[in-house]
């Protein structure tokens, strides 16, 4: 199956995109499987790869919704369903906020959760864009499983552009306009200054 993200070239801006959104601190560089877990995608679903593209600016509240976090699959309360008409059926963190603090307080809180965003450093603001597409005859129970209970919101459509700030290749290789980086290569004293350095650059890039 071909990859939708042939066209998000690395150290460029990108088109906009709408989603899931959560914070760098969620990946995991040297473990894709660690990433998985976190994110609350299947087990296999990084294997070929992802890009990982960065916000340059916080959204304002009106690009954005509550999803609770990666605890929450699909932003909804309760585990994932069988099949996709149940688990629509599943009640909406951002429903819930909504309905016991109405329009005012919902912004209000948006409001204070951009004062503690930043789109810089470990907690910046991050898409993660796996090879492996969405499948949607996978229940979703299967394809995504609870997470490591890590920030999630959903930019609302046409979304924002990003920066495509690396490719994750398959095998611990990442790609970015600043150099290539090796992060996996079951040799930690070669591996960690690699994955020292490429940290330091998703956080400032």
């Amino acid at each position: 199956m071909s990859s939708p993200k042939d066209d998000l070239p690395v150290g460029q801006m990108t088109k906009h995109f709408a989603g899931n959104i959560s914070q760098l601190n969620a990946i995991v560089l040297s473990d894709y499987r660690r990433t998985e877990e976190n994110i609350g995608y299947h087990r296999g679903r990084l294997d070929q790869g992802f890009k990982l593209l960065v916000l340059k600016h916080l959204p304002l509240p009106e690009v954005f919704e509550f999803q609770g976090t990666t605890l929450r699959s699909g932003g909804r309360y309760g585990l994932p369903e069988e099949t996709q008409e149940a688990d629509r059926r599943r009640a909406a963190v951002h429903d819930g906020i909504l309905a016991d603090r109405g329009a005012a307080g919902y912004r209000d809180l948006q409001t204070r959760a951009l004062s503690l965003a930043t789109v810089t450093g470990p907690k910046r603001l991050v898409k993660v864009m796996p090879t492996i597409r969405h499948d949607e005859h996978l229940a979703p129970r299967d394809q995504y499983p609870m997470g490591g209970g890590f920030l999630q919101w959903d930019l609302k459509k046409p979304g924002l552009p990003f920066f495509c700030a690396a490719h994750f290749k398959p095998g611990g290789t990442v790609v970015t306009a600043d150099g290539t980086f090796q992060v996996n290569s079951d040799n930690f004293l070669a591996d960690y200054p690699q994955r020292e350095k490429l940290q330091k650059y998703l956080q400032t890039v």
